[in-house]
């Protein structure tokens, strides 16, 4: 079963919130001019979603980023760094201002794609578009794998979600596709793909290469996603919320 909803927004976030997006919009842009280099557009555009996700829903111990029931929130956008460092920095994790401002300088623990191993936080190493989203499928199955092997009545001691943040280049890419696809297959409900479809590239619009940039009906019935459209970006705070309630995989475009 798949449905698609289309959620519209006309508010704007309250005070505090909207200074705490900004904040983390031009932590990401500060490093990027530092660096004379990097990507600050995925952190402009994605940083209200990700901020909602991390301060309202989010499961983590930043004293404890291995955790093992903690939530896992990977970029598959990893050329959108800067947002991923911005939000470790400010949510406590060992990633202080002095490795903010190395961000793409040698040795620094602020590489220009992600490393897992290397950023506290970081879970899994994403450059090539797509592969963030195949990771993140496999960790979707192992909760559940994991679950059914150990939970039992009244002791759920593994219980958490698996999000990431995909944007159109990681969906022009096969390996998005065949993973989706088994996550559908598979119903995996507490995975949730939060899709930045800001419709350009390098080159210029998605349209030019790849017009299936819509998560629509047509798109996602084939993988047995259910979708959800918000409407004005940057005003997703009131309904990011509604992802979690689905009872099927979701993607949420943003």
């Amino acid at each position: 079963m798949t449905s698609s909803t289309t959620v519209s927004t006309t508010s704007a976030p309250p005070a505090l919130d909207e200074i705490c997006i900004n904040t983390l919009r031009f932590l990401a842009v500060d490093m990027v001019q530092k660096a004379k280099s990097g990507h600050p557009g995925l952190p402009l555009g994605s940083a209200a979603m990700a901020y909602t996700l991390w301060d309202r829903f989010l499961k983590f111990n930043p004293r404890d980023p291995f955790w093992p029931d903690r939530d896992r929130f990977v970029l598959s956008a990893g050329h959108g760094c800067a947002l991923l460092y911005a939000l470790l920095h400010v949510t406590g994790f060992d990633l202080p201002l002095e490795e903010i401002e190395r961000f793409r300088q040698w040795g620094s623990r602020t590489p220009g794609h992600p490393e897992y191993g290397k950023t506290p936080g970081v879970e899994a190493t994403t450059g090539p578009l797509g592969q963030g989203l195949a990771n993140a499928v496999g960790m979707a199955i192992a909760e559940v794998a994991l679950a059914a092997r150990f939970n039992r009545p009244g002791h759920h001691i593994v219980d958490h979600y698996t999000y990431v943040l995909a944007s159109d280049g990681d969906l022009e890419e096969g390996i998005s596709s065949e993973a989706g696809s088994e996550a559908g297959h598979l119903r995996l409900g507490k995975l949730i793909v939060l899709y930045a479809n800001n419709h350009i590239t390098i080159e210029g619009s998605t349209e030019l290469a790849f017009t299936a940039s819509a998560v629509t009906d047509s798109t996602v019935a084939p993988i047995c996603f259910r979708s959800t459209r918000v409407e004005n970006r940057g005003r997703e705070i009131s309904v990011i919320g509604c992802a979690r309630n689905a009872p099927l995989s979701v993607g949420l475009r943003l």
